[in-house]
């Protein structure tokens, strides 16, 4: 299965334009073994002896889901494809993919891909968010895609949020595999924390922790970058957006209204997590225990809010992670 050196040319950029040169561990791009970021970042997917087949991708995606830790379901391919127990899936064809990277599909219904965070115009690329819906609509427009609904029921905006797999290959008989972590491993999107994305959390972490390890798509964007939690002349030029903030807790304060994780000595000038008390339930059914997260490394993502001092309120636990040294080069290392 070849594909033609107009589209390659065409697609393989999933750098920002006006970014400048890319980076040389770009070259981590071409060692991909599981072939995700090659398919949708450069859509270079040549079946060649030696090299990755159709059935490579998903035994590849399969063993990533497996080291994701994804202990009910693996998330790289249809759990009904897996022998497992029966789960409800829908087939349609794609119509079109927008600048939010929500599908249209034939019948006229929307999908939103669970776990997807769709980037936003920066200053160096204003136009990102149209350019990468091209990118993801020139692999999906006009194929025949498997969905499961997350919810029972569209959102407010009549979207349906579910998991969606399309074929690795050009023809609708290729296996398919999971539309959202090939989409993050090519860096064409963040991970979305929420309810939608929870069940294939951490195997969409892993993807997005791979692409950012190697400067991939959006990646490449320095308005993109991790925020460090000492950085406050980052944090003065993105107030009011979803933003992932990385630093060490320098300690915990609670009432009876609200956990505080201080990031710094200077309450108020220093970046802070705020934990609703009403919420603390969720983080303890999940195992976390956010009191003990003093001297943690840890990596947060949510709405950057300044009026008090740069902080972020998270409501669930998959806003926040606990971070190990080399996380992100460890994903990308297990991709190659």
């Amino acid at each position: 299965m070849k594909i033609s050196r107009s589209k390659k040319q065409a697609l393989r950029a999933a750098r920002p334009p006006g970014s400048g040169p890319a980076p040389a561990k770009r070259e981590a791009e071409a060692r991909v073994t599981g072939l995700i970021a090659a398919l949708v970042a450069g859509f270079a997917l040549n079946a060649a002896p030696g090299r990755a087949s159709a059935e490579g991708i998903q035994a590849a995606q399969a063993a990533q889901a497996n080291q994701a830790a994804n202990s009910a379901e693996d998330c790289a391919i249809p759990p009904a494809s897996q022998g497992r127990r029966r789960v409800d899936l829908e087939k349609a064809r794609v119509k079109s993919v927008d600048e939010r990277l929500e599908l249209t599909l034939d019948d006229g219904r929307r999908l939103k891909i669970a776990g997807l965070d769709p980037p936003r115009p920066t200053p160096g690329a204003p136009e990102l968010d149209i350019e990468t819906g091209q990118k993801l609509g020139a692999w999906l427009s006009g194929k025949a895609v498997i969905f499961r609904p997350v919810f029972t029921a569209p959102d407010r905006w009549g979207r349906i949020n579910a998991e969606v797999f399309a074929p690795a290959g050009e023809d609708d008989g290729s296996p398919p595999i999971s539309v959202a972590g090939a989409a993050l491993d090519a860096g064409l999107a963040r991970f979305e924390s929420g309810a939608a994305g929870r069940r294939c959390r951490a195997f969409l972490l892993a993807a997005e922790g791979a692409a950012r390890a190697a400067a991939l798509g959006l990646w490449g964007d320095p308005y993109y970058a991790v925020i460090a939690a000492s950085d406050r002349a980052s944090f003065a030029e993105k107030t009011g957006t979803s933003v992932i903030v990385e630093g060490r807790v320098a300690r915990v304060e609670e009432d009876k209204f609200r956990t505080l994780l201080l990031f710094g000595e200077r309450r108020g000038w220093d970046f802070s997590v705020t934990i609703l008390q009403r919420n603390r339930k969720l983080f303890t059914a999940a195992g976390l225990d956010v009191s003990t997260l003093k001297d943690k490394t840890v990596r947060v993502r949510g709405l950057l809010d300044m009026r008090f001092g740069p902080q972020i309120e998270i409501e669930r636990p998959d806003e926040i992670e606990a971070m190990t040294p080399g996380q992100d080069a460890a994903a990308a290392s297990s991709r190659r």
